[in-house]
């Protein structure tokens, strides 16, 4: 068996010695002689690529939760650029922007689920560009979501005491979404910049499991805003 090429089947194990060898679809892997662990080898070498990057991961973060904001908020300003602000109105009507928002909100949900799929299979590649696209959907929403906040604002005649008719109320509930998705937003940038050092794989993806459930719950948070969109209109 030594140097042979092996074609082993889906969730197939081969045992090695103290740890066993789980394969996550058909591809072929070269089985060493005895005494050598090849997943043992591969989780050490990405253990330790991790721990070698572990220290400087805080500065990384820092550099790419700004350069997330900068790009959010040159979106939302092209937009009310381009756009301009809508017209007032004493009427709730849900921006385009929103709507736009809310499908950028739905396709970042299914490419985490599916991030968190090809980590369990132990598909590295497509697991990470999976983070990626949804990373890229999750900028997407909050440039978006902050360009229709502000024209929400102001297509209300009495933007500056909103708090006296129902507009407040809504703007309220919208700003509050707005403000949890930026932590599920840092959440997701901070599990995308492990995942590229080797954080996870088929062992362990806590991360990416909780990124995308907190993702999750936020769809479902803003599907209830939409609803008191349209009992409120």
């Amino acid at each position: 068996m030594v140097g042979r090429q092996s074609r082993v089947p889906r969730s197939g194990v081969i045992p090695t010695g103290r740890s066993r060898f789980v394969c996550s679809s058909f591809h072929s892997y070269r089985i060493p002689g005895p005494g050598k662990s090849p997943s043992l080898n591969s989780v050490k070498t990405m253990s330790s690529r991790w721990a070698e990057h572990q220290s400087s991961m805080a500065r990384r973060f820092f550099l790419a939760t700004i350069l997330q904001a900068v790009v959010c908020l040159l979106l939302a300003l092209g937009l009310g650029f381009v756009c301009g602000a809508p017209p007032q109105t004493d009427r709730i009507r849900l921006p385009a922007a929103f709507q736009f928002g809310t499908a950028f909100l739905a396709v970042g949900s299914y490419f985490l689920h599916v991030s968190r799929k090809h980590v369990q299979l132990e598909r590295q590649p497509e697991f990470r560009r999976a983070l990626m696209l949804a990373l890229i959907f999750a900028i997407l929403f909050v440039g978006v979501q902050s360009f229709g906040l502000w024209g929400f604002m102001k297509s209300t005649r009495d933007y500056q005491n909103p708090q006296l008719n129902t507009h407040g109320f809504v703007f309220m509930f919208t700003a509050l979404h707005a403000m949890h998705f930026l932590v599920a937003q840092s959440v997701l940038l901070w599990v995308t910049l492990a995942a590229f050092y080797d954080r996870y794989d088929h062992e362990y993806y806590f991360g990416v499991t909780f990124a995308t459930w907190f993702w999750h719950a936020l769809g479902i948070a803003w599907l209830a805003i939409l609803w008191v969109f349209s009992v409120a209109s």
